[in-house]
């Protein structure tokens, strides 16, 4: 229901009136007319004996305090930013964007969902940056443009936007993160090489280095490519001059940096002298 706004005018006309009819002894007042600022009409009628109480003044005044008025029309109040599981809208937004609007570019409906692996900012459809996806939180793109963008509803109200815009190589960018290789993944993949061997010949895989050990160092994506890191462990393994794979007592250690692992395989007692000592 709209509010309804006693003018300042119409409160002093008001309070004029209910001094009349306490003072006048013996006289009417007569029907006046108090209008109001969204067209409604108050009517105080002739011969009324009912003062207008200072309760009433004080709650039209609030009434007036409490509606921004702009060129005699109401208007929203700003926004003051919001937030819900996934996404972050500021307060406060930039008057121009770092990009082109894309409000009205033709999107190919999609259904795409990805994990957001930082906080991801999103735009407006004027280009303007209006807020981001939370670090680790889940969105589902809806539409994609010909070109790099990508767009999904706006979940928040309170906002003059019904989509929010981002960039397509989010979703590309976490599905590449989500099944790259942990360090812990990496050293298993290095010990079950090491392991491939006949059945009474298992290497000893120690829980830390021994003094005596050598290190080999090496460096491996962490994309997980079946074929790319088949190569990348037997290059490092079986085709290095050291030679790694023809020892029998290891300790493994990785380390993820980036979009690579950095290995360090440590290594002692040759396969032919421990063949020696067990013949």
């Amino acid at each position: 229901m709209k509010k309804r706004i006693i003018s300042i005018a119409a409160v002093f006309l008001a309070m004029a009136m209910a001094g009349t009819s306490l003072t006048g002894c013996g006289t009417q007042a007569k029907a006046t007319d108090a209008v109001v600022e969204d067209g409604d009409t108050i009517v105080v009628n002739e011969g009324e004996k009912e003062a207008v109480s200072e309760e009433a003044v004080i709650e039209a005044e609030d009434e007036i305090k409490d509606t921004e008025m702009v060129g005699g029309e109401e208007t929203a109040p700003a926004f003051a930013g919001a937030e819900n599981d996934s996404i972050v809208l500021y307060a406060e937004i930039a008057e121009y964007g770092e990009y082109g609007p894309q409000k009205d570019k033709a999107f190919e409906a999609v259904n795409n969902t990805f994990t957001a692996y930082d906080d991801l900012p999103v735009f407006n459809g004027d280009g303007i940056e209006v807020g981001y996806i939370k670090n680790g939180s889940t969105v589902t793109f809806t539409g994609y443009a010909s070109n790099a963008w990508a767009r999904f509803e706006n979940p928040i109200a309170g906002t003059d936007y019904d989509y929010l815009y981002a960039f397509k190589e989010y979703a590309e960018n976490s599905n590449y993160i989500e099944t790259r290789l942990s360090s812990d993944e990496m050293r298993q993949l290095i010990i079950d090489d090491l392991n491939k061997r006949d059945e009474n010949e298992f290497p000893v895989i120690l829980d830390a280095p021994d003094a005596d050990m050598e290190v080999y160092e090496c460096r491996i994506s962490r994309e997980n490519d079946p074929t790319l890191l088949d190569y990348r462990l037997r290059e490092a393994l079986h085709m290095d001059a050291s030679y790694v794979s023809n020892y029998m007592t290891y300790y493994v250690e990785c380390e993820e940096d980036e979009d690579y692992i950095n290995c360090k395989i440590y290594y002692k007692d040759s396969y032919d002298e421990w063949a020696g000592q067990n013949n």
